[in-house]
């Protein structure tokens, strides 16, 4: 699929708004283990809003004049970008639309010095993302973000981690 990346436009801010609702809205679901469509649009609102900032680039995901998804892209300093988060409409999905993107996006973080590597942040419960990092070559452990829930939440799995048992 002929897919490629384009800067955000407030021209697409509504579809924009709209897929962020859904983006976050699989990751509660993910948590929560609770099928949730959308997050409330406010809360889109202002997560659009702060991916705005000079730190960070949103790119529209495009499939000939239509946008399909997104992707940004996040400057924390140093040396490392990050893979912030990325999103494909579900009818675009295992298509290769997010390996191509994922691709440009490699390029375009390498054109931009003192930048020489890409991390992502994942939920471990999201399975396919992992396997597409993996096979994209995201295979160097370089930092474990852990989490302590303040309400009890079942968990559905335990991974021994240099000696430790984690929940997710």
């Amino acid at each position: 699929m002929n897919t490629h990346l384009k800067i955000y436009s407030d021209n697409y801010k509504s579809e924009m708004i709209n897929r962020i609702a859904k983006f976050f809205g699989f990751h509660v679901g993910l948590s929560e283990k609770t099928l949730v469509d959308k997050i409330d649009e406010n809360i889109s609102i202002q997560n659009l809003n702060n991916w705005l900032s000079k730190d960070n680039e949103l790119y529209m995901i495009m499939y000939e004049d239509d946008v399909i998804g997104f992707l940004r892209i996040g400057y924390r300093g140093g040396n490392v970008a990050w893979l912030e988060d990325i999103f494909v409409d579900e009818e675009y999905r295992n298509k290769g639309v997010a390996t191509e993107s994922i691709r440009q996006a490699e390029i375009i973080v390498s054109n931009k010095p003192p930048y020489n590597a890409m991390c992502i942040d994942i939920v471990p419960r999201n399975i396919e993302a992992l396997k597409l990092y993996y096979k994209l070559g995201y295979d160097t452990l370089s930092m474990v973000t852990i989490r302590k829930n303040f309400v009890d939440k079942e968990s559905d799995g335990v991974q021994n981690f240099r000696g430790l048992d984690f929940k997710f």
